[in-house]
């Protein structure tokens, strides 16, 4: 599975399947590893879960199209990171990817080689979302929220909408953090690899805006978050 990891095998899905070939094609001559291109949510759901690739090229337009949040349903089916491909104005599908645990974010407008810098830092297991994407998506979650919100709901009852825009484990992450713990001791606890909670952390300081583990542990420990 490491050797898998490091060559850095891909599954490319684009509803237009001479991009999704040309985008893969662009891949191979880097020197990295294409296990498959689909055009459809479906088949790309069987790809991951034929290939287990490392990382899910995916167009933002597939997404748009199949009847559920494609990403959580990619969670479910293997562990690979998603590199979404889209215009940086979609804020609101950024939203629900990011809270879905959406890895990076690369501009439909890019250059072939900023499009490698992007798929070369996931794979590196680092957090890839342009700045102002990530800005447009906290203003649509919190929007959302103040049309959603549900009594009882622990984001809207701490009152502040970033700790609302996590996902499950990147709260439960947030506690260890509020609780003083470090990375090896969060893996430990949560029986994950601390690459893994690498990953959940980036994805937390972006949406709440932390530049530290600190900053993000003091952020939810005003919220009032803990095991409770």
């Amino acid at each position: 599975m490491g050797a898998v990891m490091a060559d850095g095998t891909i599954v490319v899905c684009d509803g237009l399947r001479a991009v999704g070939e040309s985008l893969a094609a662009y891949l191979v001559r880097d020197g990295l590893t294409v296990a498959a291109v689909v055009v459809t949510a479906e088949q790309l759901l069987d790809a991951v879960a034929g290939h287990q690739p490392a990382l899910v090229l995916l167009d933002v337009a597939v997404a748009r199209r199949y009847p559920g949040r494609l990403v959580a349903a990619l969670a479910r089916t293997g562990d690979a990171k998603v590199l979404m491909l889209g215009p940086l104005t979609a804020a609101g599908d950024a939203a629900e990817a990011l809270r879905d645990g959406l890895q990076g974010w690369v501009s439909d407008r890019a250059s072939g080689a900023e499009m490698l810098d992007a798929v070369h830092a996931v794979l590196r297991g680092e957090f890839q979302v342009p700045p102002e994407l990530v800005v447009g998506a906290l203003r649509s979650t919190a929007g959302s929220l103040a049309l959603l919100a549900q009594p009882g709901d622990r984001g809207s009852a701490c009152g502040d909408p970033r700790i609302a825009a996590l996902g499950d484990r990147e709260r439960t992450v947030l506690v260890c953090l509020v609780e003083g713990m470090d990375r090896r001791g969060i893996a430990t606890r949560l029986r994950i690899s601390e690459n893994t909670v690498k990953t959940h952390i980036g994805r937390i300081l972006v949406k709440l805006g932390a530049h530290s583990m600190l900053e993000a542990a003091a952020i939810g420990r005003a919220a009032g978050l803990n095991n409770s």
